[in-house]
């Protein structure tokens, strides 16, 4: 094995997993597994960080991230000199799908000390037919409440009353 192969199975093993696990992703169990798939890894010991690069991709249970660069901020305060992510820093452009619902900004942040993921900069949140756009959504983990700013607009699609007699037929 190689000193590349070495640093990059550290680094790896850095990023949270098993149970004691905090969700980093909105719409995750803090259960489910924690991967990050990129072209490059660069991990920063002194600075305690991870940059991974070129089309990356966070999976956390039924959600997932992309971007073009991700750093991940370590924190060493964990038990047992254990190594927690303390802020995750997206630039993009962002997107963030968890389930029916579809996030994108021009770049993102996890804060764990505020529990919260946030999208900045031309934000659009889908979900099916309705479309809401702003300058930044908060994402709050704990209470699963989104919250756009900045020009918020929202539109709202009915169904198409037409289809629906069909359908019924």
């Amino acid at each position: 094995m190689n000193l590349r192969s070495v640093l990059l199975a550290g680094a790896l093993a850095l990023l949270p997993h098993g149970a004691g696990a905090a969700s980093l992703l909105p719409g995750a169990n803090s259960k489910d597994p924690y991967t990050v798939d990129a072209a490059k890894l660069d991990y920063f010991d002194k600075e305690q960080k991870l940059v991974y690069s070129g089309e990356v991709v966070a999976t956390q249970g039924p959600t997932k991230v992309r971007g073009a660069v991700m750093t991940i901020y370590l924190d060493k305060s964990g038990a047992g000199g254990s190594q927690d992510v303390r802020r995750v820093e997206m630039k993009g452009p962002v997107t963030v799908v968890q389930k029916d619902k579809v996030g994108a900004g021009d770049s993102g942040v996890y804060d764990k000390q505020d529990n919260k993921w946030y999208l900045i900069g031309n934000v659009t949140l889908t979900q099916g037919s309705t479309v809401t756009q702003g300058d930044k959504l908060i994402y709050d983990l704990a209470t699963g409440r989104a919250t756009v700013t900045g020009g918020a607009r929202t539109v709202l699609t009915p169904k198409d009353s037409t289809a629906d007699t069909k359908e019924k037929q």
